[in-house]
């Protein structure tokens, strides 16, 4: 199988308790044809210099949403695919390497991957892994993040009006175009969850 360049975008503001991991995530992926972008909200902690240690392609952007950083890193990316990831998400080691070999061999054009959280780091943590297990098989509740750069293209790339769920749109315009999405085995593990009520609260 040929290994295609793989562009990783993620959106960061104030990021410095996730980063890391996210990125030491990624360099751990067995699939290494992946360039890191990262698009940076004018964070005033240790998120870009975290990033740039990692070998990121950092770039700093004044933008209002989420959507507008994503569309920002698409226009940067190289690779024939891009995998839009969020700065508190950790990787399965084969995430990567089992989205692109869904779509070279099974002629997919994107890719969902289960989102779940890790149960060790709070209650609220193992509640939210529970309820997102729950959903894991659930049509409506599902996004492709992992997609050709043509399909990205050619649905205009993210709202930049929407201030949420922007995943979720860019999915639902991917399968109205007649796009072939698929699902891999491994997941995404969200370590941003709350660990108290207070932070709930906020």
């Amino acid at each position: 199988m040929d290994k295609p360049l793989v562009s990783v975008v993620i959106p960061t503001f104030n990021s410095e308790k996730t980063i890391g991991k996210c990125l030491e995530s990624i360099k751990n992926q067995i699939y290494k044809n992946v360039e890191i972008i990262v698009v940076d909200k004018n964070s005033n902690d240790k998120t870009v210099e975290i990033a740039k240690r990692y070998g990121a392609r950092v770039f700093v952007v004044d933008a209002k949403e989420r959507s507008e950083q994503k569309n920002f890193g698409a226009r940067k990316a190289k690779g024939k695919y891009i995998y839009f990831v969020d700065s508190d998400f950790v990787l399965d080691t084969q995430v990567i390497s089992q989205a692109v070999e869904k779509c070279e061999k099974e002629k997919y054009d994107a890719i969902c991957v289960h989102n779940t959280s890790d149960p060790n780091i709070s209650f609220w943590s193992k509640v939210r892994k529970l309820e997102r297990d729950c959903y894991k098989d659930d049509e409506l509740n599902v996004a492709a993040r992992f997609m050709k750069r043509k399909v990205f293209n050619a649905v205009s790339g993210f709202d930049e009006s929407l201030v949420a769920a922007e995943d979720y749109d860019i999915h639902n315009r991917i399968l109205k175009k007649g796009f072939k999405v698929g699902r891999i085995d491994s997941e995404e593990v969200h370590i941003g969850e709350p660990r108290t009520i207070w932070e709930i609260a906020k």
